[in-house]
């Protein structure tokens, strides 16, 4: 009996706590890259807004400086959200923020159990947890690769 308390112990810190740990790290870095890409972006296109604005008020090789630098600005805004695009910030921290609620339930569900009760089915429910989260990985990598469209459902892992 001791062991298997050991072992559930064992089990429920370096397996589902840690992990969660790791998902929540995860995603609270990648809202935070895409809070950060939306207000470089924001920032951008106020600046070339307010450059192409002081542009009316001038004249000759002003009024041109202005024109090229809120031309610039505004590229450099499409150039942070394409990259913000690329990288998928939101798309991720959404897939790090599930899976770290996943676990989360499952280590309540884990505490819950009885502590002579079975654990293979709570193991196989937090490896299950696991192994989808890696599965989604190969759909956003098709996602970007523009084989499967944005829409599509993950494939079950039992599905012939």
């Amino acid at each position: 009996m001791k062991r298997d308390a050991q072992f559930r112990a064992l089990y429920r810190e370096l397996r589902i706590q840690e992990q969660s740990r790791f998902y929540e790290r995860r995603s609270e870095e990648y809202e935070g890259a895409h809070r950060q890409a939306v207000m470089v972006r924001n920032v951008l296109l106020l600046l070339s807004a307010l450059v192409g604005a002081a542009g009316q008020f001038t004249s000759g090789t002003g009024r041109a400086a202005c024109g090229v630098a809120a031309a610039v600005l505004a590229a450099l805004a499409g150039a942070v959200t394409a990259f913000e695009a690329l990288i998928g910030f939101a798309q991720l921290h959404k897939l790090y923020a599930d899976a770290a609620h996943s676990l989360r339930a499952a280590a309540i569900d884990w505490d819950a159990a009885a502590s002579d009760a079975d654990v293979s089915e709570q193991i196989e429910r937090v490896e299950q947890i696991l192994r989808t989260e890696n599965g989604q990985w190969g759909q956003l990598m098709l996602q970007k690769e523009g084989t499967l469209p944005l829409s599509a459902e993950p494939v079950p892992e039992d599905a012939p």
